[in-house]
């Protein structure tokens, strides 16, 4: 296992080095939160160019659900070597050297020109963005105390929100068949910069008031092997696996098909309302618009929920992703679902074709909002669990362990199945094939993603104990283990 190296014992504070060490700390967060906004940004604007790519192109809505799960299957796969290789070497060269790999592989996207090259390049993707949650996300909580990781971890997963969101919204002005392919020049060169920035950052393995060091060092050294299989007998590390697997794959589901679903249901090219719906410079913006406020309000809550939930229930990191699950079930039925309902309504029908879009329209943007703001609770209190119950010498790859298996258990393949169920229900259902494929799926597993985290919150102040900790003391309540 690798060495950490002993904190100096407890000297009187230095005004002017605390006050060094703070403002370090938050240029730690905002060079992250910028990575992590281009992440997303680099990742979803494929998503909200993907209607005018499937056309160009000629794919078939299960070729853009594989896309999608080829990006995710070797994200996924790289995740594990590279969370175990981020304790061994630098955090900051992972995720330095994932950053320029996934930024080129997005400037390559706008030289696809069929099936097969769009599906190697997104690929290589995977490739770029596997190293960034099991490398960054212990080199950003080393900055800061346990007590504030759940709120600093929502704060940082805002820039995933956002950058999703401006992905389709910049995927707007672009939408047309000669302008699409420069969208992936625009946005992938950056990268390129924040790679060399986090590359001359200060490595730093864990914040002083973690347990120290040598109560988690453990006797002599393990195997990687015998390291993944000791995370996998801590049950937190279990309930999460299992509550990001079934709630990935409603995430990956719905993000994946959004544009799409909304072109086909209500823009002007769908099927119901041909010539005035949604022209389809709109619809990656109203796509956007859902992500962005829904999900940045979802994560900056969840972190404030977690917070105040813990005075009452010790495990509330894990249990606060578990409900937020739960709550997102209704909002999915009603958004998806709504025109299939409003279709059996007479006067709905008897309405004037404007009138039913507007409503539609309005009902979807409502619970997609609830959906996304639900979707999104889970990000900070539940990543922050993850970092709690494990030897803060083995974040990376304890966080390679989960991410690889929450994503093969769950999303990995979330896409393609969706994208396959929606072409054999094509035939007979026209433009609703997706909406129908995404109920059938989604919210079945996001009311058992949201059961397990809340049944398995029980563990979490037990497996803090198993370090060394108290979980009330480090997480500044009176909670007791309920």
């Amino acid at each position: 296992m690798g060495q950490v190296t002993s904190q100096p014992a407890d000297q009187p504070a230095v005004p002017g080095a605390v006050a060094r060490a703070g403002r370090y700390a938050a240029y730690i967060f905002w060079l992250m939160f910028v990575i992590n906004f281009l992440n997303y940004l680099d990742r979803w604007i494929f998503t909200g160019l993907s209607p005018i790519i499937q056309k160009e192109l000629h794919l078939s809505d299960s070729q853009i659900g594989l896309l999608t799960s080829a990006f995710l299957l070797v994200y996924t796969i790289v995740a594990l070597p590279l969370g175990f290789l981020a304790d061994r070497i630098a955090r900051k060269t992972i995720v330095g050297l994932g950053v320029a790999i996934w930024s080129l592989a997005t400037a390559f996207t706008g030289l696809a020109g069929n099936f097969p090259v769009l599906l190697g390049i997104r690929t290589l993707l995977g490739v770029g963005e596997g190293s960034y949650y099991p490398a960054g996300t212990p080199m950003l909580a080393a900055y800061y105390a346990p007590s504030r990781r759940a709120t600093i971890l929502s704060r940082w997963s805002v820039g995933a929100l956002l950058g999703a969101a401006v992905g389709f919204l910049i995927a707007s002005p672009f939408s047309a068949s000669d302008t699409w392919r420069y969208a992936f020049f625009f946005t992938g060169i950056p990268g390129l910069i924040l790679a060399f920035l986090v590359w001359r950052t200060r490595e730093k393995t864990r914040h002083e008031d973690d347990p120290p060091a040598e109560q988690l060092e453990g006797e002599g050294s393990r195997s990687s092997l015998e390291r993944l299989a000791a995370y996998l007998r801590i049950p937190t590390v279990r309930v999460i696996i299992a509550l990001h697997a079934l709630g990935f794959f409603a995430l990956t589901g719905v993000t994946t098909f959004l544009a799409i679903y909304l072109s086909d249901t209500y823009g002007s090219n769908g099927s119901f309302y041909a010539g005035v719906g949604i022209s389809p410079k709109l619809v990656p913006i109203l796509a956007g618009a859902v992500i962005l406020l829904g999900g940045i309000l979802g994560n900056l809550v969840g972190g404030v929920w977690a917070n105040r939930l813990s005075h009452r229930h010790v495990g509330a990191r894990v249990m606060t992703g578990g409900l937020g699950f739960l709550l997102a079930a209704p909002c999915v039925i009603v958004a998806v679902g709504a025109p299939m309902l409003l279709r059996q309504i007479s006067a709905y029908t008897s309405a004037s074709v404007h009138t039913q879009l507007i409503v539609g329209v309005a009902i979807f943007t409502i619970f997609a909002l609830l959906g996304a703001f639900f979707l999104n609770i889970y990000n900070g209190p539940v990543s922050a669990a993850l970092l709690d119950v494990v030897p803060a010498s083995e974040r990376g790859a304890a966080g390679g362990t989960e991410l690889t298996m929450a994503h093969l258990l769950g999303d990995v393949y979330a896409a393609a199945l969706i994208g396959a169920l929606a072409d054999v229900l094509k035939n007979s259902l026209g433009g609703e094939q997706i909406g129908l494929a995404l109920l059938l799926t989604c919210p079945l597993v996001l009311i058992a993603s949201g059961v397990v985290g809340i049944w398995g919150s029980r563990f979490y102040a037990r497996d803090v104990a198993a370090l060394g900790g108290n979980a009330a003391e480090m997480l500044g309540t009176s909670a007791t283990a309920s």
